[in-house]
């Protein structure tokens, strides 16, 4: 039995975790959070856990369960990551903007570089971003 909320227990990884897997635990607390705004279905990513890290997913909703977004550690946490993913989503969204306006023959590129396919390139990766935003409920379409 869980005697301290996973919150707490694991806020370096919620918080500051930069990897494949603590992005994931980040989704989660998302949409516990708000799951109407962010979904997540563990079904989805389940191979993508480690044994450490999905024990700790099972942990947040074990806890959750029984405490809701009273629990101690977890209402601040879920706002700081909320803010962050939202400025984060909203900065990838103004950079496709100003790349979608830029002439591809404005665009900065390396010399030796063709600038077009380094301008395209730029714009199939933020668009592809920008999807997965929207997906995860931090944009709107």
């Amino acid at each position: 039995m869980i005697t301290e909320s996973p919150y707490i227990t694991h806020r370096e990884i919620l918080l500051n975790g930069r990897y494949g897997t603590a992005y994931l635990l980040q989704d989660v607390l998302l949409y516990q959070l708000n799951p109407w705004q962010y979904p997540f279905d563990i079904d989805q990513h389940r191979a993508g856990f480690d044994t450490r890290n999905l024990q700790i997913y099972k942990d947040m909703k074990w806890w959750y369960c029984y405490n809701g977004s009273d629990s101690e550690g977890f209402k601040d946490l879920a706002k700081t990551i909320e803010t962050r993913k939202l400025k984060e989503a909203e900065e990838l969204r103004s950079d496709l903007i100003r790349l979608r306006q830029m002439r591809p023959g404005d665009y900065p590129h390396e010399d030796g570089e063709d600038q077009l396919r380094a301008y395209q390139l730029d714009i199939r990766f933020h668009g592809m971003h920008y999807r997965g935003f929207v997906k995860k409920g931090y944009l709107e379409e």
